[in-house]
């Protein structure tokens, strides 16, 4: 009995720094390939983005539940959606460090490392116009003009 415990428990723990030792060297994997600064710039942009197009599924939640039309804004999310694209080197790094409900799937598109910095830059400043105008939406005083 005593032996099988013994080998349990180094197999547990063989298990636990092996595993500990691959989440730690493929978090250093994804950004060690990635040295350039305008990539790095461009995929801390893109998570950003990322982060306020998750917010806006919940704000989108409160919209149809109090019965606010956003239909036109609804389309251009849906735009924006299908223009997002991933930064090359940190693809789906998301999965590792965020629990996000929204993914990006969508083709990249080939740019130069400037390229890929500015078009994530352009999409930060759409999705930030996009949340402004849908939170408005649930504004109290916008919403009496919307029901009128």
């Amino acid at each position: 009995m005593n032996t099988i415990f013994k080998s349990t428990s180094t197999l547990f723990i063989f298990v636990a720094v092996l595993f500990a030792c691959n989440t730690k060297s493929s978090k250093e994997h994804h950004h060690a390939e990635v040295e350039d600064e305008n990539l790095i710039e461009a995929n801390k942009i893109h998570q950003a983005s990322l982060d306020i197009r998750e917010e806006l599924l919940e704000v989108e939640k409160q919209l149809k539940e109090a019965n606010i039309d956003y239909t036109e804004l609804k389309d251009e999310l849906k735009i924006w959606d299908k223009d997002i694209i991933e930064v090359p080197g940190f693809e789906h790094s998301h999965d590792d460090e965020h629990q996000r409900k929204y993914h990006v799937h969508n083709p990249m598109k080939e740019f130069s490392n400037e390229e890929h910095k500015a078009y994530q830059e352009v999409m930060h400043s759409e999705i930030v116009d996009l949340s402004d105008r849908l939170k408005r939406r649930l504004v109290p005083e916008v919403m009496e003009e919307s029901n009128s």
